[in-house]
């Protein structure tokens, strides 16, 4: 019977140890998930981060690639004075190419823009009245020049000398 007893009991011990490398196993299968979960973690962290870069770069290309195309627009104008200190660009003549000379605000192309200068007729002052496409400033291109004699009817107090009115 002891030996009976102590096959048991061995036996016992040998089902005990299995339920302790059982438990052990199921400690490292937990451990080993919540490690894999954390690294899927990372790695979804990581390819965020990743898609943000490469739109960041996409953007930056396109800002290069404006850039560089209104470094080569820019080329065609150059900067013309009106008269009286008035300043814009000027479409140079051999660059037009089939477009109509035009001119550009001064501001608007500083900035990287192609602001172009409406007409808006011409002053009391025989200045050229243009506003621009871009910026909706409005100037006065040329020299002031004595008002144009007034009417009758424009002898107004009203009289505004932009507009001739």
């Amino acid at each position: 019977m002891v030996v009976t007893e102590a096959i048991a009991g061995l036996s016992a011990i040998k089902t005990a140890l299995d339920m302790a490398k059982a438990l052990e196993n199921i400690q490292e299968a937990v451990a080993r998930d919540r490690a894999v979960f954390e690294l899927q973690r990372e790695i979804l962290s990581a390819q965020q981060a990743q898609f943000v870069l490469v739109d960041r770069i996409r953007d930056l290309e396109k800002q290069i690639a404006d850039f560089d195309e209104w470094k080569a627009e820019k080329k065609r104008y150059e900067m013309k004075e009106f008269g009286g200190g008035t300043i814009a660009y000027a479409l140079k003549p051999s660059m037009a190419n089939g477009e109509p000379l035009h001119n550009l605000c001064c501001k608007c192309y500083n900035n990287g823009k192609k602001g172009v200068l409406q007409s808006r007729g011409i002053n009391a002052y025989r200045q050229q009245m243009v506003k621009c496409s871009e910026c909706d400033a409005d100037f006065a291109l040329g020299a002031r020049a004595e008002p144009r004699s007034r009417s009758s009817n424009s002898s107004r107090s009203d009289f505004d000398p932009f507009t001739g009115r």
